[in-house]
Formats: C-alpha cells, structure tokens, sequence
C-alpha cells in the first residue's frame, strides 16, 4: 500500500494518556485520495481536494477524465508504494493493491501507533525583522539607540572578504516555506468520519493541506479516551432469550 497520505490540518487540541500525561492534538481531516495515475510500477500520482474541472489545464483535465474522475484536484503529487512493514523501505513487488480510478482512505494507509513525518507549507509572515525571524535579541536601549534597538548591527567587514557572506540571517521574507515535522505519532482515527488526530503541531495554516508519511516505526500511546473526548460506541449487550411464558389455563370453577 501507498506510503504516504494528504490530508487537511483543522485545528489544535489536546488530549490525556491514561498515565495522566497532556499532549498537544492536531486535528486532519483525511478525505478520499485520488488515484489519478501510475507512472511506474511503484510510483502513483494522487489527487487531493476538490476544485472545478473546467478550471484545471486542459493537460490535466484530460488526465482526469482518463482516469474516471468527473472532478478536479487542488494538490497533485506522486507517492511511492512501499513496504514498511520491517521497518524498511523496500519496494514490494504487488501492485495489484491499489489501481488508477481508486479512492485510498486513511485506514489503508494509517493506523493508530504509527510514527509519521509531517510535510507542509509553514504561514506566511509577510516582511519580518531579525529579531522575530531569526530571534536575535537587539541593540542596547542607551546610549543613543534611539531608533537602533531591532536592527541587525554589523554585518560584515569592509576590507576583507569585502561582501557580504552568502546565507546572512537578514530581513526579509518570512515564512511560506516547505517544512518537514518528524517523530509524530498518530493518537486515533475515526473511521467513519476520516478524522485524524496527530501528537503535535504540524506546519502550515488552518485548512491547508499537509502530507502525512509513515516511517516504519510504531510507538504505544494509550490515550484516557474519556478525559480526552473520544466517544467509543460500545456494543449493546445481547439480550437473554425469554422463555415464552406457559399459558396458565383458568382453574375450573368450584362446583
């Protein structure tokens, strides 16, 4: 089966391991995954969101509609088709598991226990000083800093090597970056909804789409599902079989 899964971040929360610890919880949302293409024997392009076909190259489109698909994507990118279950990425040699036209869901792919790496566009800060982008701790307030105190200071000397060095912590643009979050493990999943639940912050804003993908490792975390708001449907107890009751004939009346 596929290695990775899209998936949409919605918020943050937080939830309770039965040893009464506290993790911080953030909450995807995993809808269908898109089989759209399969460009080798192990490597599938996947589509993710929904968007208007009219509105996608004609490129794609016709790759879509190929494929069976009535609708467009908003993501597209090839996954692999591995096999983790050693905890090695050897590639299997059965592709007969998933095929163009199928709708991966997040049980195929994920399951509760499994430690993840997490990858997605970081916010976008717009123009940032030194001191929030890379925490510099600024100039003295004295002395006649009257308007010094977030800048840089020096920057490099003059006479040699006479420029600036390449990769200089400066102002400038800050954020909208591609960033990876390791050692995330997967807290539990709702079948029925495609709801995800992470332990730990992942890159990007709230609705944007992130790409979750296993790294072969497993890690128990038992959570306290009532002091973190799980609601596990317990099954009804069968019913004891009633003995029909034997009908009582009415006793002859006393002569």
């Amino acid at each position: 089966m596929l290695d990775s899964i899209f998936a949409t971040k919605l918020n943050m929360t937080q939830a309770w391991t039965k040893q009464g610890k506290r993790l911080a919880v953030t909450r995807c949302q995993v809808d269908s995954n898109l089989v759209i293409d399969q460009k080798s024997d192990f490597v599938f392009e996947i589509g993710y969101g929904k968007k208007k076909l009219k509105n996608m190259s004609k490129p794609l489109r016709s790759k879509m509609q190929k494929s069976g698909f009535l609708m467009g994507v908003t993501k597209l990118q090839g996954f692999y088709q591995r096999n983790l279950s050693n905890q090695s990425e050897t590639k299997t040699n059965n592709t007969d598991q998933i095929k163009v036209g199928d709708l991966v869901k997040v049980g195929q792919v994920l399951a509760v226990g499994d430690v993840v790496k997490v990858q997605g566009i970081t916010k976008g800060r717009g123009f940032a000083g030194v001191m929030k982008a890379h925490g510099f701790s600024g100039g003295p307030r004295t002395h006649g800093q009257s308007d010094r105190e977030r800048a840089p200071g020096s920057i490099g000397a003059g006479t040699d090597p006479g420029r600036i060095w390449l990769g200089k912590k400066m102002p400038g643009h800050y954020g909208c970056e591609n960033k990876t979050i390791r050692g995330l493990v997967v807290l539990y999943i709702n079948q029925e909804t495609g709801e995800l639940w992470l332990s730990g912050p992942v890159p990007g804003h709230f609705s944007s789409i992130v790409r979750i993908t296993k790294t072969g490792q497993k890690k128990e975390i038992e959570l306290d599902n009532a002091s973190s708001g799980i609601l596990i449907a317990e099954k009804a107890p069968e019913l004891e079989q009633i003995q029909p009751i034997a009908e009582v004939k009415p006793e002859e009346e006393i002569k």
